[in-house]
This record gives C-alpha cells, structure tokens and sequence, in this order.
C-alpha cells in the first residue's frame, strides 16, 4: 500500500518546508516561503474560522420553519449529502496523520546528506541529488547559460533516473510533532466541527430551495483550502507536490480485511447514522412535539400526495 501527501494546501504545508535548500534556494528563498507556507495555513484557517462563527450565529438565530415534518426527507437528503462530503475531509485528515507515523525516520546522518531544518534536528533531503533540487530552484550546470528567454524556452531533457521528485523519507521526530500540531490536529478539528454546525445550518434553513442553496453554501466553506492553495500556488510548486513519491507501507491480510471492512460497512453506516441523529436531535430541539416513528412517515407520505393533487 502507498500513502500520499495531498495535493493540497495541507499537503504544501508539510512537504515544501522539508523541500526547501538552504544552499540551493538561498536564505531569502528559504525564509520567505517558509513564511509564506505558514502564513497561507493561517489565512486558511482563521477564513474557515470566520466562516464557522457565521454559520454558527445563523444557525442559532434561527428554527426549523416547518415542524409537520414534510421537509424531513429533504432535510435528511441535503444532511446526508453534506456529511459524507466532510467525511472526505475527515479521513484526509487522517490520512495527513497516518503518513507522518509511517514516514521513515532519519538513517544516521552524515557530512553529505544530512539537511538542517527549522528545528534545529537534521532530516535527509526530500529530493534525489545532495544538492541538485530545492524546493523552489534547481542546481543550474554550465550548459544552462544564456539569456532569460534562451533560459525559459531551452528544452530539458533528463535520464530516467535524474527526475527530481520529493519524498518524506528521513523527516525528524521534531518535525512530525509540528506538523502534526500544525496541519493534522486543527484540520481534523475544523473537519469536525464545520460537519455539526453546516448540518444545523442546513436544517434550519427557511424553505426548501433555501435548503439546497445552503448546502451548497456550507459545502463551499468546506473548499476554501483548495482555492487558497490554487490560487496562490506556482504551476512548479504544483507539479512537485502532485508527483511526490509515495510512502510504501506491508500491509498484512489483516490489515487489509480491516480496511475493507472500514471503507465498505463502517463508514457508511456511520455517515448514515451521523446524519440521522443530526436530523432527529435539531427537530427535537426546535419542535418539541416531533417524534420519529412509522407515523411521521405515513403523515409525509399523506402531505406529498395532498400537494400532488
């Protein structure tokens, strides 16, 4: 099995600060994108942040409209949706963590392979040559001269082997901590809360066609660090996190029936159940006379077909 950094700004986060070269990128280059990385992680979360208080407020000033219960399928439907759509998030989230634990640990450094971090550890480069990639420049030989244009226009052509390509192998301990505290930890938590609060929202919606259109409001909220990390990414920086190569993880027949068995019955279910409890817990809570049974359905069933008719 093979675990993948996201393409994403989280995934920015945690593999372009280990990329970076002081030798190669320079100091300047070094210190601004590390700056720049974090300062993106931090515009991304106090946004989400901001959009979770607003749709916390809105989602207290109001109530359910209409407690006969002849929205409930829709308001089920548009909730349902919605939680598996942070579901996605949710398991990023885990995914993020999984990858820190299952990266390989630093082999015993020596003079030249050895890179100095931020944190003051040593973890091994990210990149194929001691130092022939950084994360934002390469290693420029002699036949590289010549004008900007020349430069920009100049074909490359590399041997099979001599593609640069980041990898986690070799990342301190120090260094998973932070990211860890950093990008997995608060995601997971932002995941977590948008999933609760968006559903509240959307069950309080005025109306129906209100209810779909906050839906896909909430589901917007959710895609603010993908438009952050396109938008103020390079096309390079972009290239290199998408082609970084894997984590090799030996997964046992055990491990394997474990997966399956999460993916296939457990996250449904739990989604399934997530949204149900959601649903039934808000309309208790703003219709006091609401009770789930067979009932409620059969009265649903009655109203659609008197607005048939």
């Amino acid at each position: 099995m093979e675990l993948c950094v996201p393409t994403g700004l989280y995934g920015m986060a945690i593999a372009e600060p280990a990329a970076l070269d002081r030798r190669l990128d320079g100091n300047f280059m070094f210190f601004v994108e590390n700056a720049r990385t974090f300062s993106l992680l931090c515009l991304h979360y106090f946004v989400t942040s901001l959009f979770l208080v607003q749709v916390w407020r809105m989602g207290r000033e109001r109530e359910i409209a209409e407690c006969s219960g002849h929205l409930l399928l829709l308001e089920f439907g548009c909730v349902f949706l919605f939680e598996v759509r942070m579901l996605v998030d949710i398991k990023k989230s885990f995914g993020i963590m999984s990858l820190l634990w299952a990266a390989p640990y630093p082999k015993p450094t020596n003079a030249s392979g050895s890179v100095g971090s931020l944190s003051g550890k040593t973890y091994f480069s990210m990149r194929n040559g001691l130092p022939q990639h950084g994360a934002v420049f390469e290693a420029e030989t002699a036949a590289d001269g010549g004008g900007m244009l020349t430069q920009m226009f100049r074909k490359v052509r590399r041997g099979k082997d001599s593609a640069a390509h980041w990898k986690m192998d070799g990342i301190s301990r120090c260094y998973r901590v932070w990211c860890l505290l950093t990008v997995g930890l608060p995601s997971l938590l932002l995941n977590v809360v948008l999933g609760y609060l968006g559903g509240v929202y959307i069950m309080r919606s005025p109306n129906d066609s209100d209810m779909v259109m906050n839906t896909l409001a909430v589901v917007f909220v959710a895609e603010v660090e993908e438009i952050l990390y396109v938008a103020f990414t390079s096309d390079a920086m972009r290239y290199n996190l998408e082609h970084m190569r894997t984590v090799e993880v030996h997964l046992s027949n055990r491990h394997r029936v474990m997966g399956w068995f999460m993916s296939s019955i457990v996250n449904p279910l739990l989604t399934f159940s997530a949204a149900a409890c959601l649903v039934v817990r808000t309309r208790q809570a703003d219709c006091p006379d609401f009770v789930l049974s067979w009932k409620t359905f059969a009265n649903i069933a009655i109203l659609q077909d008197h607005d048939d008719s």
